[in-house]
């Protein structure tokens, strides 16, 4: 039985996706729409994110529709250390403060502000440690910030006989191909 899942992927500027309305948002969101329903049919209640920019904040949008659906899904958004936004732009720091409103649990692991990049590390040690599977979004073939914590999280699943999802962007194109292939049937 899955009670808590922890989405995390890829940086919106690691995707090349630098506005809030680029489509490709939509496909993502309907991706990982598709993956939590199915999570809900195995029990799950709580959705963990670190509150990063890009799949971590699309997926909080993402549990905060659903919620109308299934009101008793959960929300919980969990940084590293104290004022993680504060770099970010204006819009950024607006979207985050919008989740964090309809968040049903907010906490950060450290409550001190940034002291060094152990902060990430202990954080997605973490994450792993509470909950039951970790839905990564993530490909070999364009590496970035999420390849150290998928060294992390196989080893963490090795050592432990814990569930992690690895998506690739095969899988996430076969499913926005097909989304765009039911799309075009509804018009015809």
């Amino acid at each position: 039985m899955v009670k808590t899942a922890y989405i995390t992927g890829y940086k919106s500027y690691e995707l090349n996706i630098f506005k809030e309305d680029a489509p490709e948002i939509k496909y993502l969101k309907a991706f990982i729409e598709n993956k939590i329903e199915a999570l809900i049919d195995e029990g799950l209640e709580w959705v963990l994110i670190q509150g990063q920019l890009g799949i971590e904040l699309w997926t909080a949008e993402v549990v905060i529709a659903l919620k109308e659906e299934y009101p008793e899904l959960k929300l919980g958004v969990i940084p590293p250390f104290q004022n993680h936004t504060e770099r970010w732009n204006e819009q950024n720091q607006i979207q985050y403060q919008q989740i964090t409103a309809h968040a049903d649990f907010i906490d950060t692991v450290h409550h001190a502000p940034y002291e060094g990049p152990y902060q990430f590390k202990q954080t997605d040690l973490f994450m792993l440690e509470h909950s039951d599977i970790t839905v990564l979004l993530y490909d070999e073939e364009q590496e970035a910030s999420p390849k150290f914590f998928k060294r992390m999280l196989v080893d963490f699943a090795e050592q432990t006989n814990y569930t992690c999802d690895i998506v690739t962007f095969d899988e996430i194109n076969l499913f926005i191909n097909d989304l765009q292939w039911s799309e075009e049937e509804s018009f015809e």
